[in-house]
């Protein structure tokens, strides 16, 4: 552990050869908002970061780093490459990236990490590009950003939250995240577990969460504003052929074309034309940033159960931590809201 915000700031200019940052007080009040993003790298992620360079070209926010959890959908190695393909094609390679997480308490299934390496590597052609170690670790990266930012920052995290939770021991981090928007959790609809072991847990899981139950918690306990965007919210908005048809017709930049590109992908396209595939992770962003949001959020206590056949359950307590959460998610809103986004 780093004992100091000076120390990180250093660490962070000779890791990566970038610039520091200015200190807090001389941002602009007109300045976009900083943002980090934190996900496990699989197609719904891919498409996330799309978004927000969309989102950083048009200055609504400041995207200052975007950090890989190695524990989730993501092959580790591979999942950096794709986070860097995905930027280069934005024309924003420049923005400092890293992973390396610690493990879960439960492994992400074989079968889901190869699934999301096919539609990568076919939606991106970088199956040949060789894997590049970061040069420091994502939970570094992502406390270093976040110390070091003009102003206090928005976490955007779609992966199991481990990078969050390891960040969150270096003093200070916690009061400069001004909100930590999540994908994850179940409340009021099932889970989604699946692979080899699902059976020996109760189904009301959702993958995130089950993946690290324990950051989750640390997390939730640890961060002032917490939105957080489950299953409840997200089973609103699936992934419709309609709308792949209109992505390819109307999608006009390169971050909406690189979305349109993994949507249309053939080891995606079965799970789109039987409903089972959503905006996972893209929802979790637009809640945010859009305009007029799609999600409709309200207070509760949340906590995550820890160990047995429930582990990873999401679910509302008088015990719990003070949490804002998604339970309704209009489609239409959404959907137009995206592509306005993905168009500048």
């Amino acid at each position: 552990m780093f004992s100091s915000r000076a120390l990180f700031a250093v660490l962070l200019s000779c890791a990566l050869g970038v610039a520091a940052a200015p200190a807090a007080s001389s941002a602009p009040a007109s300045s976009p908002v900083p943002v980090v993003y934190d996900g496990d790298s699989d197609f719904a992620d891919i498409a996330t970061l799309a978004y927000l360079c969309q989102a950083h070209k048009q200055r609504r926010i400041d995207l200052r780093a975007v950090t890989v959890t190695n524990n989730g959908a993501g092959t580790p190695g591979r999942a950096l490459t794709h986070v860097r393909t995905a930027l280069g094609k934005c024309g924003l390679s420049g923005i400092p990236v890293a992973d390396g997480s610690d493990t879960g308490v439960n492994p992400m299934p074989a079968d889901g990490r190869a699934w999301t390496e096919s539609i990568l590597n076919g939606a991106l052609g970088d199956a040949g590009v060789p894997d590049r170690p970061s040069r420091i670790r994502a939970s570094t990266l992502l406390a270093a950003t976040v110390l070091k930012a003009p102003k206090p920052v928005v976490v955007i995290a779609t992966g199991p939250l481990t990078n969050v939770a390891k960040a969150l021991n270096v003093p200070g981090v916690a009061q400069r995240i001004s909100r930590l928007a999540v994908m994850g959790g179940a409340f009021d609809v099932p889970g989604n577990l699946f692979g080899p072991g699902a059976e020996k847990f109760d189904g009301t899981q959702e993958v995130n969460m089950w993946l690290d139950p324990a950051s989750a918690d640390k997390v939730f306990a640890g961060v002032r504003r917490v939105d957080i965007v489950p299953l409840d919210a997200t089973n609103d908005v699936p992934i419709t052929p309609s709308y792949v048809e209109r992505l390819g017709r109307e999608g006009r930049t390169a971050e909406a074309k690189l979305v349109h590109a993994i949507v249309t992908q053939p080891d995606l396209t079965p799970y789109i034309k039987d409903g089972t595939a959503f905006w996972w992770d893209t929802l979790a962003s637009s809640e945010v940033f859009d305009a007029v949001s799609p999600v409709k959020l309200r207070p509760a206590k949340v906590d995550v159960r820890q160990d047995g056949a429930a582990a990873g359950r999401t679910y509302v307590t008088p015990k719990g931590t003070p949490q804002t959460v998604g339970y309704d998610a209009d489609p239409v809103a959404y959907e137009n809201g995206f592509l306005k986004m993905l168009n500048g």
